[in-house]
């Protein structure tokens, strides 16, 4: 490993480089870590033992410095450097493998040429991806770059968490060989979190056992080794032990609720026997989704009542033009209608695509598939839930319309189309082309993050262009906005929609031409989605 260079510090072998004293982690109502007192010094290499949700991960991040404990005190020596790697592996996307190496190099000062780089990811088999995303790479592809971050600055203390996840035989012995060289044969200084127990054994030669966010049990691994014959007969046994009086405590307390809550109470029925279908207990959880998530329904409901409160007053009472053919709420009428119709835009472009990506990335689509739902009857589940958002949100809309201004200018003079009629068929063509497109966007995209800022990038202009941030009639009397209108995909649909919305519709060629060309888009959006999207895979 190519050593730091000289202007570094170095600290002091001789001194504690962490110490911990009564410190105490919590989060909400959970205590991760309960007065925990730990000194770490040079040379130590200690194996974190313990059960799921015991505090392990929780207690490396303390000594990192990545979290601040609630209270209690953390003494790190001041010139010591930390290595850490991260049992989570979530990465911007656009940072590739080489940019994130090179950050280390940099910040860390080290002075490293191309060919002893090149060994070093030949070591940890990742030169062939270098150039690659870090946020497209798989869990394994993600976890080698991790450890070799957590080790190429020469770091004095080392900190991995569940090193071997991700990593097939081969790899893992790569990179333990590097560990070993490079940590216990150099006498640094490591903390291991681990399920690995043959772990311990290989790298570690002190240990401590921590359950419920407490240090139980400590010592030497050679002691374990000498009285239990391994580290995972001891580990195994404790974990019989601390999960049995966990499961009788938790049985007792839960009991006692019980009575107190049931008292003169029948039990409640969780789940009747009637037969509900396939699809009707996937819509209640998607419903859960949504409003349990809060984001979605917030955007949906929040932001019409937000944009009529700023851009309605904004221009309440103002008059467009020489005020021949319009009156003090013209522009207030036409501003509702573009904010309702764009309304029915954002939930295509963020709602439906949003939910397909999350599902498809997530376990939640195997497991809807594990109970005989079919992919194609999810998507259509999404899409009539999120039909059933555009219809809500843009009622909605025009009901805080009328409450904020209908009692000054008249209901239909303020939240109705002037010719209705007229206006339904590109009211239904928005709402297709709207949903068509949401389909091509969750087929386009992968990553979740990458179709986010994508959809934010695309709606921004739709919304604009279309009325929203600003009248439509101011819109289409600027030189050069006018022109720039026909850049928005949904034009063809909005404007017609809009003058009838506004009384000038009028069918003539222009209309017709608008008409077959928002049919036109529409049907290439569920082209490219039908192609694109692989749902059976």
């Amino acid at each position: 490993m190519t050593e730091l260079n000289k202007e570094k510090v170095m600290i002091d072998k001789n001194k504690i480089l962490v110490s911990l004293k009564d410190v105490t982690k919590k989060y909400k109502n959970k205590v991760a870590l309960k007065n925990i007192n730990l000194e770490i010094n040079y040379g130590d290499r200690i194996g974190v033992i313990g059960a799921n949700g015991g505090g392990k991960s929780t207690l490396s991040e303390i000594i990192g410095n990545i979290r601040k404990p609630t209270s209690g005190e953390v003494y790190r020596q001041e010139n010591m450097v930390i290595g850490l790697q991260f049992q989570d592996s979530k990465y911007p996307v656009g940072i590739t493998v080489f940019d994130m190496i090179k950050y280390y190099l940099e910040t860390f000062n080290i002075a490293m040429t191309e060919s002893e780089l090149t060994k070093i990811m030949r070591t940890y088999q990742i030169e062939s991806f270098k150039d690659k995303f870090l946020a497209n790479l798989s869990g394994g592809q993600q976890q080698r770059v991790n450890i070799l971050l957590s080790l190429i600055h020469n770091p004095d203390l080392v900190i991995l968490d569940e090193i071997s996840t991700g990593l097939d035989i081969e790899v893992r012995s790569e990179i333990f060989d590097y560990i070993k060289e490079n940590v216990v044969n150099k006498g640094k200084s490591l903390l291991l979190v681990t399920h690995m127990m043959s772990e311990i054994e290989e790298l570690c030669d002190k240990y401590i056992y921590i359950h419920n966010g407490e240090i139980r049990d400590f010592g030497m691994v050679s002691d374990i080794v000498k009285k239990h014959g391994s580290v995972h007969n001891y580990t195994w046994n404790k974990f019989k032990e601390e999960k049995v009086a966990d499961l009788k405590k938790e049985a007792k307390i839960n009991d006692e609720k019980r009575i107190i809550n049931n008292k003169n109470k029948f039990d409640k029925i969780i789940n009747k026997a009637n037969n509900k279908g396939k699809n009707l207990p996937l819509i209640v959880l998607l419903l859960k989704y949504y409003i349990k998530g809060f984001v979605q329904p917030f955007f949906l409901l929040g932001f019409p009542i937000i944009m009529l409160f700023i851009e309605g007053f904004a221009f309440k009472g103002k008059m467009f033009g020489d005020g021949s053919s319009s009156t003090e709420y013209s522009l207030l009428h036409n501003l509702v209608g573009s904010i309702a119709i764009t309304q029915i835009i954002a939930t295509g472009i963020f709602v439906i695509p949003q939910t397909i990506l999350e599902f498809k990335n997530s376990v939640l689509l195997k497991r809807i598939g594990a109970t005989n739902i079919k992919p194609i009857f999810f998507v259509l589940t999404v899409v009539t839930m999120g039909v059933l958002f555009m219809l809500l949100t843009f009622f909605w809309t025009l009901l805080w319309a009328g409450i904020m201004f209908g009692t000054t200018y008249g209901w239909n003079e303020i939240a109705a189309p002037y010719q209705v009629w007229e206006a339904l068929p590109f009211l239904m063509l928005i709402l297709f082309s709207s949903v068509s497109l949401g389909l091509m966007l969750s087929s386009l995209f992968k990553s979740t993050a990458a179709y986010v800022a994508v959809a934010n990038i695309l709606y921004l202009p739709i919304a604009f262009l279309g009325g929203t941030f600003l009248p439509i009639d101011f819109i289409m009397t600027s030189d050069v906005l006018k022109y720039a209108t026909y850049l928005n995909g949904f034009k063809y649909c909005m404007e017609p929609f809009n003058n009838a919305w506004s009384g000038k519709f009028e069918f003539d060629y222009v209309m017709g031409i608008f008409l077959g060309v928002s049919i036109l888009i529409t049907v290439v959006y569920i082209i490219i989605a039908s192609i694109k999207l692989k749902w059976e895979s």
